[in-house]
């Protein structure tokens, strides 16, 4: 049975299969996905709880909150009405907010494990190369789904 009300309620957990099962996790990745944990391995490509990176509270709320507007920003793009050109503009803005925020958070993880910051992508941009942030050319990272600027802490 469909649930009319299922946008409504909270989301249920990550499934198991979506989840890091990785031994070791040594380079992760921070990137909106439409879900309330933006943190994600880079070897697997999948979600890492943040009780397995053992961060503290400060950290996590300031995760949650870019997460939360980042996702307030991706949504308006998304929805494809009047704030789509503005909201593309934001999150492509290398001196906007929210990609600050992102960059001062992958920063901030890389405490733990090297983390970079997953860039806002359209599906016609795929074939740039370029580093948003400095404009170098940016090298593809294995294990071969991202191009990376290691200096930058970008991925595309």
């Amino acid at each position: 049975m469909n649930d009319p009300y299922s946008k409504l309620r909270p989301m249920p957990p990550t499934p198991d299969d979506e989840l890091c099962h990785c031994v070791a996790v040594s380079e992760l990745y921070i990137a909106y996905k439409i879900g309330t944990n933006p943190i994600y391995c880079l070897t697997c490509n999948c979600e890492v709880p943040p009780e397995r990176l053992k961060f503290e509270e400060q950290l996590a709320e300031s995760i949650a909150f870019w997460n939360s507007i980042y996702g307030a920003l991706y949504q308006l793009w998304l929805g494809s009405g009047s704030y789509e050109e503005w909201s593309r503009e934001r999150l492509l803005d290398p001196k906007g907010e929210a990609n600050l925020d992102g960059l001062r958070l992958a920063r901030k993880l890389s405490s733990i494990a090297r983390t970079y910051y997953l860039w806002f992508s359209e599906s016609n941009d795929q074939g740039e190369t370029a580093c948003p942030v400095c404009g170098r050319e940016m090298a593809e990272k294995p294990p071969g789904r991202f191009k990376a600027r290691e200096k930058c802490m970008v991925l595309k």
